[in-house]
């Protein structure tokens, strides 16, 4: 259950409407998050020309989700590639340590 005693309410604009929020998480990171799906609103309008508001919304959404499955893959890759040269190199230093030991 979420925390509601923490939580704090503030009004963002997004798709020059204007919305009420309460949210357990810092304001900042809220204006931010609300800043970003404006901004990809925006850019959907502007490289769609005239459009309506639901539909740019929308393309906006799913624009910012294929982003979202990118970074994704991207980290399981990294973690992937991390794990494996986390563990060569593991084996570099006990081969080296047990080669100082005369093994």
């Amino acid at each position: 259950m979420a925390d509601t005693e923490n939580a704090v309410s503030l009004t963002v604009e997004i798709g020059g409407e204007k919305y009420a929020i309460r949210s357990t998480a810092d304001r900042e990171e809220v204006e931010r998050c609300a800043s970003f799906l404006d901004e990809s609103i925006g850019e959907v309008h502007r490289r769609a020309g005239l459009m309506d508001a639901y539909k740019a919304t929308i393309l906006a959404a799913l624009s910012i989700t294929a982003r979202y499955f990118e970074a994704q893959a991207d980290l399981a890759d990294l973690r992937a590639r991390t794990a494996l040269r986390s563990g060569s190199l593991a084996e570099e230093v006990e081969a080296e340590l047990a080669e100082d030991a005369g093994y």
